[in-house]
């Protein structure tokens, strides 16, 4: 007998673990071989996340705004937190959080923290639009932010807001400079 997505067994871990692991990873391979490493287990981590997501059917095909529900039920269910959708600007979409179980705001990092969570959401968010997409987290409470802020798109796209972040710009000011 095969199993239903909904079936997979699923584990829970405090989310102090996850702050343990991306700490361990840091220091064995450098915050950005730690923060590669991470993107690339939470991209293959969402393979079942995805499967539990479509449940028996296919998720590109659920009304937008019943798939947001569900991704936000998806992760709040399992303690992730809530994510909530927004259209940021043509083909640039935001999921913000401000209870994101991946941030750690004790660590008073200098730079956004939750990249288990930008592969997750760039493999599901990916498998359901049948096309690559990015993720780029914006905004974290583990440097401070109120919130964890992730924008997803097109790769040409989110590199430009990368490039206007590394220059000081701010997010708001980056999407403003897109065509």
């Amino acid at each position: 007998m095969s199993q239903k997505p909904t079936d997979l067994p699923e584990v829970a871990l405090p989310a102090a673990s996850l702050h343990a692991m991306r700490r361990a990873l840091e220091a064995e391979l450098g915050p950005a071989g730690a923060a590669r490493a991470l993107q690339n287990a939470g991209h293959a981590a969402g393979d079942a996340l995805h499967a539990i997501l479509a449940g028996n059917g296919d998720a590109s095909s659920l009304p937008e705004s019943e798939f947001w529900n569900r991704l936000n039920e998806l992760f709040a269910q399992r303690g992730w937190g809530r994510l909530q959708f927004t259209a940021q600007h043509p083909g640039i979409g935001a999921l913000e959080s401000s209870d994101w179980a991946e941030a750690d705001p004790s660590s008073a990092s200098p730079h956004p923290c939750c990249h288990f969570t930008a592969g997750l959401l760039a493999n599901i968010l990916g498998r359901t639009a049948r096309q690559d997409v990015g993720v780029l987290e914006v905004e974290c409470r583990s440097r401070g932010d109120l919130r964890c802020l992730f924008y997803f798109g097109g790769a040409d796209a989110l590199q430009r807001v990368y490039a206007a972040l590394q220059e000081g710009r701010s997010a708001e000011a980056a999407l403003a400079e897109l065509a």
